[in-house]
Order: C-alpha cells, then structure tokens, then sequence
C-alpha cells in the first residue's frame, strides 16, 4: 500500500493524518485531488458515516480510501454536538461559530465548564472492499474560554485529561500523540502490520 486516499477536504485532517503515515512511506492523498461528488452522511451514528464514506469513495476512486467520522460528546449537552459537530451551528459554519454555539449553550445552563470527550472512528477500505476500522477516544473537559491560536475545530475550548492547557496550546506533534484521531490511526496500521486483532 503505498498510497491512499482520505476521505476529506479538511487540509489540517490531511497535514495529521499525513504526518503520522509519513514513517510507513505511505503518500496520503485528499479527495481535493480527484473530480468526485460528496458522499452522503445520513448515519446517527459516527460508524454508520464511517462505512457510508469509505465504500463510497473506494467505489469511485479505485485506490484504497480512508474515512474517518470524529465529534466532540458533551456531558452537559447530552452528548451533543456529537455527529453533528462540523456543523453544529448551521451548514457552512465556521470552527468560530460551532464554538460560540457551544459557549452559549453552556453559559444558558450557568456553567463554566463540563466533561467531554473527542471521539473518532476511522476505516479504511480497500478496492476488493475489504475494509477495517478502529476507533480513539480523548476525554478531558470543555471550557467556555477559548484560548490558543493552534489545532482547528473545538481545540481551543477542549482541555485534555491531566493537563491545563487546551489542545489549541499543543504543539502539532504533542497533539497527534494524544488525540483521538492519532488513536484511532495507530490502532488502525496495528490491525494492518498484524499487531492488532482484526
């Protein structure tokens, strides 16, 4: 396997996800690089968009795909903004609006803070559509204070178990050894180099 395809546009999904495969020799591709429409996500539930992805793209594309569906669960909001955490404020919402609607949501019920958790699921699936996946979890807590200029998303309002600093003050490198993504991904190549159960 020397190249594949992730099932995004997200360049700063790309940038992680390429600079954890980039030991292995493996070139990652982005569906910017191919003339494709956009699957559909009509899941409750971040596998069911996880499968919709990847066998959509791997039809199309014929190399193999790697899709990843990943949220914030929030205690206080009930588990929200969940699968719907890239638009949580709307279609075409900015990582800044998604935030503010979060903050606001919070601030409604008098708090400063909740638990929370990153989750994310990732498979990829090859052209004989064999497929595997994994799945990552980072729990810590939201905050209603953003603070931090690195990361993209909920970083800047997300602290990590055991530390002070919210994920938007982690280094690319520090994030992607702790984050849920980085957790889904290494699971992932253990499956793959069979170090892993299947």
């Amino acid at each position: 396997m020397k190249r594949i395809v992730v099932a995004s546009k997200n360049r700063n999904k790309i940038r992680e996800i390429s600079l954890a495969l980039d030991s292995m020799g493996i070139e990652v591709l982005s569906l910017e690089q191919f003339d494709v429409p956009e699957a559909p996500e009509t899941g409750d539930t971040f596998i069911e968009n996880v499968y919709q992805k990847s066998y959509f793209y791997v039809k199309l594309i014929g190399l193999p795909v790697l899709s990843d569906d990943s949220g914030l669960v929030i205690d206080a909001l009930e588990g929200a903004p969940g699968v719907y955490s890239s638009h949580f404020a709307g279609v075409g919402a900015s990582d800044k609006d998604n935030i503010k609607r979060v903050i606001t949501l919070l601030n409604n019920k008098k708090l400063k803070e909740s638990g929370a958790a990153f989750k994310c699921f990732m498979m990829l699936t090859f052209p004989d559509l064999k497929g595997y996946w994994s799945q990552g979890e980072l729990k810590g807590k939201v905050i209603t204070k953003p603070r931090g200029a690195g990361g993209f998303g909920y970083d800047p309002i997300f602290i990590p178990v055991g530390d002070l600093r919210t994920l938007a003050e982690y280094t690319i490198d520090e994030k992607n050894r702790i984050s849920h993504r980085g957790r889904a991904l290494r699971k992932l190549v253990g499956i793959l180099k069979g170090e892993a159960d299947v």
